[in-house]
Parts: C-alpha cells; sequence; structure tokens
C-alpha cells in the first residue's frame, strides 16, 4: 500500500465539526467489552461508488446550502470528486468531477480568500507544490491564479500532510505541509486573497519521516502549535528508528514562526496524532498510533506544553491503526478514538481519565486508511466517513 492521508477556522460548518470533535467529542492489553447496540449504521445508498478511487476524504459545505458535502480525491484519474449531501446523510450518486494535473494525495478546504465560500488545497506526494482551488460556492472550483504554491525547495520532494490554520492571528488562512523525505514542515502564510508567501524560517525540522500533524494551541497562549509524527520510513530507515521514538512539538510564536521541543514517546514510530481533550480537565492532551502497530499512545497534557504518557499506555486496538480522530461516539460524555484499519474503523472507548479499552471493528470497506468525523445528517451526533481505497467507494456511517 502506498500511505498517504483542522486548523482554527473561520467558516460556520467547519465550527460545528470541530465542536462535534472536542465536545461531543496506560503496554496493557484491552479487553474487548460487550456492546449493548451498533455505534454507526450505515446510511441508505452507501457505500457510494467513486470511480475514480477514493484516496483521501474531507467534509465541508462547498455549495453555501448548509448540508455538509463530501470532497475526495481520486488517484487514477487525477480529479478530486464532490459529493453533495442532502443534509440527512445521503449524498448524491454521481460525483461532481474536477480535473488536476498531479495526482492527489492530501486535501484540505478553507476559504483563502474571504468570499464566503470554501476553496481546495491539494498536494501530491512527489511536489513541493500545493495546488490551489478556488470555489465558486456551487460546488465548482477552478486553479487559483498563485496555484501552485511551492512550500520549499529542495531535491525530494515526499508531501505527507496538509493543513489550512491562521498562525499569525492575521484572520487570513496559512498552509501547512510536512516533508517526509526532507523531515520537516513547511509554513506558507496567506494574504487573504489566494496568494501565499513562505514563512521566514521555514521550514522547520522534525523527527524522521513524519506523516500528517496534529494542529492546536498546546500551551494555553492562544497561539496554534503543531504536533508532528516520525515514521522513520525513510530510505534510512535503520538510523532513524533510535530517532523515532518521540514527537515534535512545534510552539508557534503567533507570527508564522515555531520553537521545536520532543515529546519522548514508550512506543517509536508515531505516525497520525489528534489534540483532543482527552480527560475533560480543559487542558489540551495528545494521541498517537504508531507505524504498522496496533498501540495507540496517550499524552496528558497540563496545559503548559508539557506531557506525560498516560500510566497504561500504549493501549492496543486490537489491529493496526492509521488515520485517527477522536469524539464521543457512545455519548456518555467521555471521548473515544476511532481509527482507521484497513479494512473498517477500530473503536477505543475513553474512560474520560486518559484510560482507553478497546471497542468495536466497524465495516467499512478494504482499504479503509483515512476518515472524517462530521455531523452529516444534522441530528447533533458526530458520524463517520471513510474513503475506501481498494474498492473504489466512500462509506457514510450514521450515529446511533
Amino acid at each position: 500500500m502506498q500511505h498517504s492521508s483542522n486548523s482554527r477556522s473561520i467558516l460556520p460548518l467547519a465550527v460545528i465539526v470541530l465542536c462535534l470533535l472536542f465536545i461531543s467529542c496506560q503496554s496493557g492489553s484491552a479487553s474487548n467489552p460487550e456492546v449493548q447496540q451498533p455505534l454507526f449504521t450505515p446510511a441508505p445508498g452507501a457505500p457510494v461508488s467513486i470511480p475514480g478511487g477514493a484516496g483521501n476524504v474531507v467534509i465541508g459545505d462547498v455549495n453555501n446550502d448548509q448540508k455538509p458535502d463530501l470532497v475526495v480525491t481520486c488517484g487514477k484519474n487525477r480529479s478530486i470528486a464532490v459529493l453533495l449531501g442532502k443534509g440527512d446523510g445521503q449524498f448524491g450518486a454521481v460525483p461532481i468531477s474536477t480535473n488536476i494535473p498531479e495526482i492527489p494525495t492530501e486535501v484540505a478546504l478553507g476559504d483563502v480568500n474571504l468570499d464566503g465560500k470554501l476553496d481546495l488545497a491539494v498536494a501530491t506526494h512527489n511536489s513541493y507544490g500545493v495546488m490551489l482551488l478556488l470555489g465558486d460556492g456551487h460546488s465548482g472550483f477552478t486553479t487559483a491564479p498563485s496555484s501552485p504554491i511551492v512550500m520549499r525547495t529542495g531535491d525530494h520532494p515526499h508531501t505527507h500532510g496538509l493543513a489550512f490554520a491562521d498562525l499569525n492571528h492575521d484572520n487570513k488562512l496559512d498552509l501547512i505541509t510536512v516533508n517526509s523525505t526532507d523531515s520537516d514542515v513547511s509554513i506558507a502564510l496567506g494574504d487573504g486573497r489566494g496568494g501565499f508567501t513562505r514563512a521566514p524560517a521555514s521550514p522547520f525540522a522534525v523527527g524522521p519521516s513524519p506523516y500528517p500533524f496534529a494542529v492546536g494551541d498546546v500551551n494555553g497562549d492562544n497561539h496554534l502549535d503543531i504536533v508532528a509524527t516520525a515514521t522513520a520510513t525513510g530510505p534510512l530507515r535503520t538510523q532513524q528508528l533510535p530517532l523515532s521514538r518521540a514527537l515534535t512539538l512545534l510552539l508557534g510564536d503567533g507570527k508564522g514562526g515555531f520553537r521545536s521541543t520532543q515529546l519522548p514517546l514508550r512506543t517509536g514510530e508515531p505516525w497520525f496524532a489528534v489534540i483532543s481533550d482527552l480527560n475533560a480537565d480543559g487542558k489540551p492532551d495528545i494521541v498517537v498510533t504508531h507505524h504498522d502497530m496496533t498501540k495507540l499512545t496517550v499524552l496528558l497534557g497540563d496545559g503548559r506544553g508539557e506531557f506525560v504518557e498516560a500510566t497504561a499506555s500504549p493501549f492496543d486496538f486490537g489491529g493496526k491503526a492509521f488515520h485517527t480522530a477522536v469524539a464521543d461516539v457512545n455519548r456518555d460524555n467521555k471521548m473515544d478514538v476511532i481509527a482507521a484499519g484497513g479494512d473498517g474503523v477500530r473503536v477505543m472507548l475513553g474512560d474520560g481519565r486518559g484510560g482507553f479499552t478497546a471497542g468495536a471493528t466497524i465495516r467499512s470497506g478494504p482499504g479503509s486508511w483515512r476518515l472524517a468525523l462530521a455531523d452529516v445528517n444534522r441530528d447533533g451526533k458526530a458520524d463517520l466517513v471513510t474513503s475506501n481505497l481498494e474498492n473504489d467507494t466512500v462509506s457514510v456511517l450514521l450515529a446511533r
């Protein structure tokens, strides 16, 4: 398999999604508790066919009808597919396709030119350039004059992470990419008109072979920070492995600059990371999956940028876990962890104190490497969408 993969948003739907993740939203093996009823049920009409292949998926309202839509990267035909939502958990059966010049692997949604319409940033493995597509508010996209945005120079492009965030407090979205082979993070600052300029000190060095990162204010200074992983999957893997037993925390200065510090881990090769308050103390914590492992690491934060690994961490998913999200999926007011697991979605149920036990494995489709959470049927519960690379579909699973 080829591995591929929001920020402080200024748009209502994105705010709703983040609220669901945070509000609705220790080596020990965990037992499998009885589940009284399924956590999710397939939406009518799901899974939805994606003829060009389904590599990655994000959720947002791209046609301004107040209903969440799905945006899917399609590597087989070099396109972006949009599935318009009906507001009840169902989506249009025929995707609206926009062709692009490169194979898309990473995608992010945000209003970069402040016109009230969602735009798209699209990255590919083998380029430092980010394609920028401006939305027309009716589900259509056109290439921006500034596209592609070159995030760094070098000889080994290998982009494995992409996000929008306002890093310098000017109410304009900036761009973040992770460069896996170069082992660094690149920042480009937005001008609010669709233009971007590389931050003066960018790129910022992190651990070996990082994958998608997490963004959030982990030390309470109102500046966004970045958590970068270290999979050690590059060509120098043997030399990199001893350096992979830590996350890199890039502490933001609110101007587009960052100070680096290391967060040691008991388990190496961190892969995907999420920032969330796991123990309801009002302080950000971090959860991490690990490359080619079944482990989940939990780091509890003190609200000042210091973290300690939970006593029984790492926990065991019972199967390999990839892209990860956090939400209260069983509605017990305790945060749970959901991870794409290749053939389905694995759930770890939280105890509200930073402990987790393995819950259900939810069948979705083969090649479920990426997922997204949002309330797609507007019932106040976080629903689950997975892209299923190996059978060219997207699964929509509604919260019970």
